[in-house]
């Protein structure tokens, strides 16, 4: 009866150890853009529309090697989809400028990537800005990992950046893709 308890209980532990170690997956969200709106009672509404990743038109990141307010590095990612996240997020808005109210949060998932724009408050700011904060963001962290920066210049507070797309939080507490 010994041997049985015993193989049972390192059976137990060995099957809780499995489980441990089995990677979370990926939850399954659509390749395109997604905006968030935000009202006075703290309900959100997300809007989405697919993106053409092959049709799209790459520009060169412009980055501003400058003191940022938030910033920050994070996990691994895959750069040639942190580069489509960015493409889709970035070319979804017309003209020069990008227009967001506060909390309302934009972003585009590609892949295991999400690239994000945080509105904190009303305002504009150039595409080339918005561009030059994901490329101070890649400078300091690294081509292969996560991270946001704050978006200088134009009207607003706002932050951008890209971050695995596997629950990670992003914008404000508790919010991902």
């Amino acid at each position: 009866m010994k041997v049985v308890s015993i193989i049972a209980a390192a059976l137990a532990s060995s099957s809780a150890t499995i489980a441990a170690i089995v990677p979370v997956q990926p939850r399954d969200v659509a390749d395109g853009f997604y905006q968030v709106v935000t009202d006075d009672a703290g309900n959100t509404r997300t809007e989405f529309k697919a993106f053409d990743f092959g049709s799209a038109k790459t520009s060169p990141n412009e980055a501003r090697v400058l003191e940022k307010r938030a910033e920050a590095c994070g996990s691994p990612v895959n750069a040639g989809e942190v580069d489509q996240a960015n493409e889709c997020l970035i070319n979804s808005f017309f003209g020069n400028n990008v227009y967001l109210r506060k909390n309302q949060w934009t972003y585009c998932v590609r892949g295991k990537v999400v690239s994000f724009i945080c509105p904190y408050s009303d305002g504009d700011k150039s595409k080339n800005n918005i561009s030059g904060a994901w490329g101070y963001v890649r400078g300091k962290c690294g081509s292969n990992k996560a991270g946001y920066s704050q978006v200088l210049y134009g009207n607003g507070d706002w932050t951008a950046g890209y971050a695995p797309n596997d629950g990670i939080s992003f914008c404000t507490a508790g919010f991902h893709a």
